[in-house]
């Protein structure tokens, strides 16, 4: 199977757990289950940055449009993701890695080098997903332990998915 339609299959994956995961599993008001920066992440590093933006963009509509939720807030959350992931990439992968067109397999590099790159890329997906969603309405601190705790539960999913999905041969 070619890798792009491989790669297409697996987003539309992604996207129907994201959907499925937003109208069905409800944890609570403090919890968002979102696997939408695994979509971000493993776009092409070597594309224009603004097919990224657009792409990203895309993909956080699709999810808002499918799901119960502020109309925007996942695009946004990932257009921001599009403007910083080819950057991140380049401190946290090794230099051999640099010439991939995607980030390199578990195999390739390592799992401590996959999971410091999507804790940095969820931290920032919803340092601004909770400062959009719900600042004006909650206290710093509880704005805080929301944030702390969306980053473990989706850093914990995240590591997952990505090693059972996205970490298969190329």
């Amino acid at each position: 199977m070619p890798s792009y339609l491989r790669q297409i299959i697996i987003y539309a994956v992604v996207i129907m757990l994201q959907v499925i995961t937003n109208n069905y599993v409800n944890l609570g008001p403090m919890i968002y289950i979102c696997l939408v920066p695994l979509l971000v992440m493993y776009l092409p590093l070597d594309q224009k940055s603004y097919i990224s933006l657009i792409i990203a963009f895309g993909l956080g509509l699709i999810i808002d449009i499918l799901s119960d939720g502020v109309l925007g807030l996942n695009a946004g959350a990932a257009t921001l993701l599009a403007l910083v992931y080819k950057p991140l990439f380049y401190p946290v992968f090794q230099k051999n890695n640099y010439s991939k067109k995607f980030i390199p397999t578990v195999a390739e590099s390592d799992i401590w080098h996959h999971v410091l790159y999507l804790l940095i890329i969820i931290a920032i997906y919803f340092l601004f997903y909770i400062a959009f969603d719900g600042l004006a309405k909650t206290t710093l601190l509880v704005s805080l332990i929301r944030y702390l705790i969306n980053i473990a539960v989706n850093l914990a999913l995240a590591v997952v998915v990505d090693v059972t999905l996205f970490n298969k041969s190329r």
